[in-house]
């Protein structure tokens, strides 16, 4: 009886020993839609989710990830950027690892304003065209 509790014990030690040395085993989910792109550009770098990485990073992250290569990546442009040089060369570090459809993308703004009343046109003041239809033989 008691080489079977000394075997529990191994197992339950091994597999606490597994669990704290490998951390969390799951694979974090990235997103990567337009609403929520993963990959960011501010003036002062790349980021990817809140850290700063280097362009060339991205590529690694992404095959870490799992991300196909067909995959739409949407890199987010914060609005102060003015300078593209960045976003070229991570567009060229996307494509010299096979992918293939990187998109530039920044945030919508939507804006309306007031112009007035518009006047009203009636039907009655165009002038009115007398209807022709065409008989069998024409």
């Amino acid at each position: 009886m008691d080489a079977r509790y000394d075997h529990l014990a191994a197992a339950c030690a091994l597999l606490c020993a597994l669990v704290l040395s490998g951390g969390c085993m799951t694979r974090r989910t990235v997103q990567l839609d337009a609403q929520n792109p993963a990959v960011r550009i501010s003036l002062n770098g790349v980021l990817f989710g809140d850290t700063f990485v280097k362009p060339q990073e991205v590529v690694e992250i992404l095959d870490d990830h799992g991300v196909p290569r067909s995959r739409v990546i949407h890199i987010l442009l914060d609005g102060d950027v003015v300078n593209l040089a960045e976003a070229r060369f991570l567009m060229a570090c996307l494509a010299r690892a096979g992918y293939t459809r990187p998109v530039l993308v920044t945030r919508r703004h939507a804006e309306s304003v007031n112009l007035g009343r518009r006047k009203r046109t009636s039907a009655s003041s165009a002038p009115e065209k007398p209807i022709r239809y065409k008989r069998g033989n024409e």
